[in-house]
């Protein structure tokens, strides 16, 4: 598997207005060690490289100075500049390839179900008064939180057309089981995965109108309940239920292989009913792979993305509070930020605010997060 090293030199350096090469190994590893310690800013990304010690910046290849031999950290206004150069699109594919040739050490049972899940965030730090927010798609492993893809939603397409060319950057999907909001429950999404030999589990609501009714009017009160949780905490006491049956004949989504109703309900510690939320979906999953208790997984899994990157990135790492919005920065702090949360999870920071202190501790620290040990 390559190291970080071997990913960053995948991607094209670009040249200042004389034809010059930028360091750009050096500065992007730089960069993403200041966001492992927790730099949620140019200001603050600047402040770490200017403070690292010399052996950091020998270990990382920073430039010896002739005259003094010391070695010398890259100047602000060229990481700021190098940065925005930088095409986005190759900083996504590499750092991608990158996570999926982890999936091999984390799922090495070949015929093991590998659970992710596909959704959205809008950067609102990067929106002014001429331009929208810039919006991005990522695919999570949901079980182990880790960003394996990412890619930029442009402002005149949306992220269905964005789903199949995120999912492309991984060269193998099988056995991956994707789940996603309603809004990626597309008969083109639902081919593609059977293409890639993937499976799907995706909820149906009023964007697939005609499929929504078929299922609704199926004899959901004839068929047990197959799989009941209880959560209590936070004040209240979460029960969630789930009904399987096998897809009937002349279901209205390509593969189909059962369809599942799901129902939660939210109680306060004396019972009185909070909410309920009943939730229709389908999969290409059979039985034999994926019984109810495994389905109900699924669907929950769905949204870890948004508590275990999108939350993550917004508070600790300070995204939607960061205004820089030249080119292509943006994007590829992005991509930085969710590979940092990654990394420090790897190493067992179930709390990403305590392992970004951790990694303040010493220079050394965010090194060995990115495996980039000296």
């Amino acid at each position: 598997m390559a190291d970080l090293r071997q990913v960053w030199t995948q991607i094209p350096d670009p040249r200042d207005r004389r034809g010059r090469r930028h360091p750009l190994v050096v500065i992007l590893a730089l960069v993403q060690a200041a966001i492992v310690s927790g730099a949620v800013s140019y200001a603050a990304i600047r402040h770490w490289i200017a403070r690292a010690p010399q052996e950091i910046l020998e270990h990382l290849g920073a430039r010896r100075d002739p005259r003094t031999g010391k070695f010398l950290a890259p100047h602000p206004d060229t990481v700021c500049r190098t940065i925005a150069q930088v095409n986005a699109a190759s900083v996504d594919a590499a750092y991608a390839a990158h996570r999926a040739s982890q999936l091999r050490e984390l799922y090495d049972d070949p015929d093991e179900l590998i659970p992710m899940t596909v959704d959205g965030k809008t950067q609102r730090g990067t929106a002014t008064s001429g331009k929208p927010a810039q919006h991005r798609l990522g695919a999570q492993l949901a079980d182990d939180a880790l960003m394996v893809a990412t890619l930029d939603v442009g402002t005149k397409s949306n992220e269905i057309t964005a789903f199949a060319p995120l999912l492309d950057q991984i060269d193998c999907l099988k056995n991956v089981v994707i789940s996603a909001d309603r809004l990626h429950t597309q008969r083109e999404h639902a081919r593609y995965l059977h293409r890639r030999e993937a499976f799907y589990v995706f909820p149906v609501g009023g964007n697939q109108p005609g499929l929504f009714d078929q299922l609704d009017a199926l004899a959901w009160s004839e068929v047990p309940i197959e799989w009941t949780t209880y959560d209590r905490g936070h004040g209240r006491t979460e029960i969630r239920t789930i009904q399987v049956m096998p897809a009937p004949a002349g279901t209205r989504f390509p593969h189909v292989k059962q369809v599942f109703l799901l129902e939660r309900h939210v109680y306060d510690l004396n019972w009185k009913p909070l909410s309920s939320v009943a939730v229709l979906g389908v999969t290409n999953l059979t039985a034999k792979l994926a019984g109810p208790r495994r389905l109900a997984e699924l669907v929950r899994g769905e949204w870890s993305i948004e508590n275990k990157d999108h939350y993550v990135r917004d508070v600790t790492l300070g995204e939607d509070r960061c205004r820089v919005r030249t080119a292509s920065a943006p994007s590829i702090l992005a991509t930085m930020r969710s590979y940092a949360i990654g990394a420090l999870r790897l190493l067992n920071h179930t709390n990403i605010a305590e392992g970004t202190r951790w990694a303040r501790d010493d220079f050394r620290n965010p090194l060995i997060a990115l495996g980039l040990t000296m």
